[in-house]
């Protein structure tokens, strides 16, 4: 992993140096707050205002493919042996669209003396409930159940338009409201 940890460190020095708000949150994120004990690529959140700079940053550090998104932006690049997805306004289902804000930066974690951005849990159990990502809601459900919501205003604030019923079941049944 140090060799996909050195990719991240080098991701967060150029967009911390440019200045450009972000959040790393997927499965690295959820290791880093021990909720998951391997990680496979690096899901980086940004704005859409700030995805073609951030686009720009990450293309200089390594190999980047397009990736076909139907609304948003979605990239990926391949640099010190890791994996990264750059993901703006990523659809969530039909008519829901997850918007990055700097408000979902929830903690840090240090990458060889770097600080990272997480990403906050209850975004990720919104991206993870509209991806069908069962096993990760498990763990996520239990990280709620033990330590209780950090920040319950996100499950509903986070998306853009009308999410699809399921995840607004699984919102609801999260904050009580089932």
């Amino acid at each position: 992993m140090a060799l996909k940890e050195k990719a991240l460190k080098r991701l967060a020095e150029k967009l911390n140096a440019a200045g450009i708000p972000y959040a790393v949150g997927g499965s690295w994120m959820l290791c880093q707050r021990g909720l998951a004990d391997v990680w496979h690529d690096l899901d980086v959140f940004v704005s859409l205002a700030d995805a073609e700079r951030a686009d720009r940053v990450l293309s200089r550090l390594g190999m980047r493919h397009q990736e076909e998104s139907p609304a948003g932006f979605h990239a990926a690049y391949h640099f010190d042996g890791a994996d990264i997805e750059l993901l703006a306004d990523l659809p969530l289902g039909d008519q829901a669209t997850y918007r990055y804000a700097p408000e979902a930066v929830d903690g840090q974690a240090e990458v060889f003396g770097v600080p990272v951005p997480l990403l906050c849990l209850e975004d990720m159990f919104v991206i993870y409930a509209s991806a069908g990502r069962e096993e990760r809601l498990a763990r996520i459900r239990t990280a709620f159940a033990n330590e209780g919501l950090g920040h319950p205003e996100r499950l509903t604030s986070c998306a853009e338009g009308t999410l699809p019923e399921a995840v607004q079941a699984a919102v609801r049944a999260l904050l009580g409201e089932a």
